[in-house]
């Protein structure tokens, strides 16, 4: 037992402070991200698929997002393509669209994250995408689409996605999650444009 005054050695104050440093800050951060999600997607329209959860933040124009996610040429089954075709309310096909390009994803990277759920938000506007970032990060920058590690949320609009945004979206996502210690910026960075590059092959 330490001595009343008794200095711990520096290594020790060192890590400590560090780890809980680190551990405040990400509890705080969480938080605002909780708030920030919460505020925001409360009165926005929601649909489950089985691997992604989708908001839809403003007037979303179903037709044009279902268009703009365009899976073709994607190497998908015959049965999900099947499914994409006998799917009649379009929110559900848009989910089911979704899924396919998650999936997809993973087997691009060989990696396959257990218990794996991606929540993704389309907003109506550009601006409302960048009022989001600004409201997340503290900052406004301009972005086509962006994912959160923190909330494990891909956001996005309906004019600037399509599936080769969100197989990159998803491959950030997946990476993430799949190691124990996320790797490098630079390297999560690559391997999502590998996804984009790859998704049509």
């Amino acid at each position: 037992m330490m001595s009343p005054g008794k200095l711990v050695p520096s290594s020790f104050n060192r890590t400590h402070v560090f780890g809980l440093i680190l551990f405040i800050a990400t509890f705080f951060i969480y938080g605002v991200f909780q708030g920030v999600q919460a505020d925001e997607l409360d009165t926005a329209f929601k649909v489950e698929g089985d691997y992604c959860t989708l908001y839809f933040v403003g007037n979303v124009d179903f037709n044009v997002l279902d268009k703009r996610l365009n899976i073709r040429f994607v190497n998908i089954s015959e049965m999900e393509r099947k499914a994409i075709g006998t799917t009649s309310s379009i929110s559900k096909r848009i989910a089911l669209k979704c899924d396919i390009i998650l999936l997809r994803s993973e087997q691009i990277l060989d990696m396959y994250p257990a218990d794996f759920h991606v929540n993704v938000v389309f907003y109506e506007t550009t601006k409302m995408l960048d009022d989001a970032y600004e409201a997340i990060m503290g900052e406004r920058i301009h972005l086509y689409s962006y994912y959160v590690y923190e909330n494990n949320t891909v956001y996005t609009t309906q004019s600037r996605i399509n599936e080769n945004v969100l197989g990159h979206e998803f491959g950030h996502a997946i990476v993430n999650h799949y190691f124990i210690v996320r790797p490098p910026e630079t390297v999560r960075e690559l391997l999502s444009q590998y996804v984009d590059y790859h998704l049509k092959d």
